[in-house]
């Protein structure tokens, strides 16, 4: 019998994860990683390509409607489908994950006789994954920080149900189904939380990391230039216009956590059509890719801080 659609995870007592794939083209397994590689991972994904068809998506649903008598336009609704469904068929090219529990989400939530409730929930489910991305973020800047996180600051993110599947083979053993990306993600956020994780941001990329010991590590190991780490690079850039460097990296840092607050207020519903001053979804990331090289292009030395500045402040 097929394995029902969906992601199959187990998690290890040293933080890795074996996870299995099941969708349309059959099942695969991918590769073992640990809780904190995938959550850092999934934390500075660009979702440019994927924010443009959420957009579009977005606003063909405030024009389903076709008056307020909640009639609904059938080419606007077929339209909509058709396009989930690509966007679903690219993705699980791309980002298997990502594709497949895009899948799920239609099966779950396509209803035949109710255009107006699939619509709705299907733009949730789009809309969600980047929406939990900056949760990510967050937590990853307050435990950077070394703060508590507040209760009221994250609601709802301490409790998830989720489907679990024993196993016998060895032992008792557990597996989670998954058939949703943001669930998926808010698993291994509880987990990642609950080790309590020491989390550092690097003093020369900018970039998130975890340092393999409890030691205080200013620096990851990730390649910067010249196949080099910033670990080595650090020490030599920190005696090297250091202001400067501090400057561009937290005001990368700020300009990203206020450019999302503009890009979180733009949300609509689906009788809300988009307003001009609205940050859309695309211009958030095509915002977030461009601020991105920038930083990255004055760490290399390609770029001076004036110009890396000048980028990431236009917004």
């Amino acid at each position: 019998m097929a394995a029902e659609y969906g992601l199959y995870l187990s998690a290890l007592s040293d933080g890795h994860i074996k996870r299995d794939l099941a969708g349309p083209a059959g099942k695969v397994s991918l590769e073992d990683t640990t809780i904190q590689d995938e959550l850092i991972l999934f934390s500075e994904l660009s979702f440019t390509p994927y924010a443009q068809v959420v957009d579009m998506i977005r606003t063909s649903v405030a024009y389903l409607c076709v008056d307020d008598s909640g009639e609904t336009d059938p080419n606007v609704y077929k339209f909509i489908l058709e396009t989930v469904t690509d966007l679903a068929n690219t993705l699980m090219e791309e980002s298997p994950i990502h594709g497949v529990l895009l899948w799920t989400g239609m099966e779950d939530h396509v209803t035949a006789d109710d255009p107006i409730k699939t619509c709705r929930e299907l733009l949730a489910t789009l809309t969600e994954l980047m929406q939990f991305q900056f949760v990510v973020n967050e937590v990853l800047h307050d435990f950077s920080e070394g703060k508590p996180l507040a209760p009221e600051k994250y609601e709802g993110l301490w409790e998830l149900s989720v489907t679990e599947i024993l196993t016998v083979g060895g032992g008792l053993a557990s597996r989670y189904h998954f058939r949703s990306a943001v669930d998926y993600y808010h698993f291994l956020l509880l987990y990642f939380v609950a080790a309590k994780p020491n989390v550092a941001l690097c003093q020369c990329c900018g970039r998130y990391f975890i340092p393999k010991t409890k030691k205080k590590t200013l620096y990851c190991d990730r390649i910067l230039k010249d196949d080099k780490t910033c670990k080595e690079w650090g020490p030599v850039l920190k005696h090297k216009l250091a202001a400067q460097r501090d400057e561009v990296i937290k005001a990368f840092d700020q300009a990203k956590r206020k450019m999302y607050k503009r890009y979180e207020r733009s949300e609509s519903g689906i009788n809300q059509k988009p307003s001009e001053k609205d940050l859309s979804y695309a211009e958030y990331y095509e915002w977030l890719d461009a601020a991105t090289k920038a930083r990255d292009d004055y760490l290399e030395g390609k770029i001076d801080s004036e110009q890396a500045l000048r980028v990431i402040e236009a917004h």
